[in-house]
């Protein structure tokens, strides 16, 4: 199989305690935290890793030789960030 690129948002935002909490736009429950940036940062690599492939595996459950995989493609305009 070969890998695939995707690019997905991010909002991380500190906390009064210190930590950081971030979750992706894209992907509802993709939520996680960390004691740095940095670590929050790969925190939510390893939790968008999960979801993805968790939600592809339960997608495929119900496949037989009748369904039809594609891929699509859609277009999006970048999110706006906020200063």
């Amino acid at each position: 199989m070969t890998g695939v690129k995707q690019r997905y948002h991010t909002i991380i935002k500190p906390t009064a305690s210190g930590w950081f909490v971030g979750w992706v736009e894209e992907i509802p429950g993709t939520i996680t935290h960390g004691k740095s940036l940095d670590e929050c940062r790969r925190n939510l690599k390893d939790s968008l890793q999960l979801m993805v492939e968790t939600h592809r595996d339960e997608a495929r459950l119900g496949l037989d030789a009748r369904c039809i995989q594609e891929s699509i493609e859609i277009d999006i305009d970048e999110p706006q960030f906020v200063s």
